[in-house]
């Protein structure tokens, strides 16, 4: 099964990333893994389509990234054979107006009715149902020419992402357009859905454990000493002792700059 992990804080965090979890779940998921983090306002995109428990990549990447947003994902394909293309995160520039976004996309789950989502603008380069969902996503933001984000979008894209999750598709997902971090559980809990942790300064090591288990920590350090440091981390897996927040079934959470900013009974 594949799982997620995202993160947003308020300020560029580096988050030494030790994902022992992720990597354990290499061996049960095994088709690829990939990060996704923004910097200077440009996303970068590092993945492979191996087993992240193999790979010297992973380990180095653990430590590179410093970001205010973060998308990790490890795979286990259910369409589309193991390859860089099928691998997560998926990532395009859309523009609008003279507003240019790169938008980057990962998903946990199955879509068996894809045909039902006709594309226009977008393509995939690729053969998954999730890189699909992406550009039918893209293909609506686009044809509703947002600009700048509000409460009324929000609601579009959480009814769009119900309308995708309809009937025999599974869909989590986590995407982001470089300023936001959209999180969407399944309507019908597929994978245990979603759920979040707060994390506040000061942050030091988040330790990830699972049923008593050790499997990873997060470092998170910012060079900031001024800025009252806070953040979310959002994960398909409940990875720390500390007490999450479950989301509802088929809702969306947007976080921004390491607060909720929709749905407003969250915020």
């Amino acid at each position: 099964m594949c799982d997620l992990l995202g993160l947003s804080f308020n300020i560029p965090v580096t988050a030494k990333i030790s994902l022992d979890v992720f990597q354990q779940r290499g061996e049960m998921n095994p088709d690829g893994w990939g990060v996704a983090f923004y910097h200077d306002g440009r996303i970068q995109v590092i993945k492979e389509p191996e087993p992240a428990v193999d790979s010297r990549l992973f380990d180095f990447i653990e430590q590179y990234p410093q970001s205010q947003t973060f998308i990790t994902h490890v795979r286990r394909s259910t369409r589309g054979a193991r390859s860089y293309l099928n691998t997560h995160p998926f990532y395009r520039l859309l523009s609008s107006g003279f507003n240019k976004r790169e938008y980057t996309f990962a998903h946990n789950g199955t879509l068996l009715q894809q045909e039902k989502l006709k594309l226009k603008q977008f393509s995939p380069v690729g053969e998954t149902d999730s890189e699909h969902a992406f550009c039918f996503i893209l293909d609506a933001i686009s044809k509703r020419g947002i600009d700048e984000w509000k409460s009324v979008d929000f609601r579009f894209i959480e009814h769009l992402l119900r309308e995708i999750n309809d009937g025999q598709n599974t869909l989590n997902c986590i995407f982001s357009d470089g300023e936001h971090l959209f999180c969407y559980s399944d309507e019908n809990d597929h994978n245990n859905g979603l759920r979040f942790v707060r994390q506040t300064h000061p942050f030091g090591r988040v330790e990830l454990v699972s049923s008593e288990e050790e499997l990873g920590r997060i470092d998170i350090h910012s060079d900031s000493t001024k800025t009252p440091q806070t953040g979310y981390i959002i994960s398909t897996k409940i990875l720390t002792k500390e007490l999450w927040t479950e989301f509802e079934n088929g809702e969306l959470i947007v976080f921004k700059n390491g607060e909720i900013v929709y749905p407003a009974e969250r915020v």
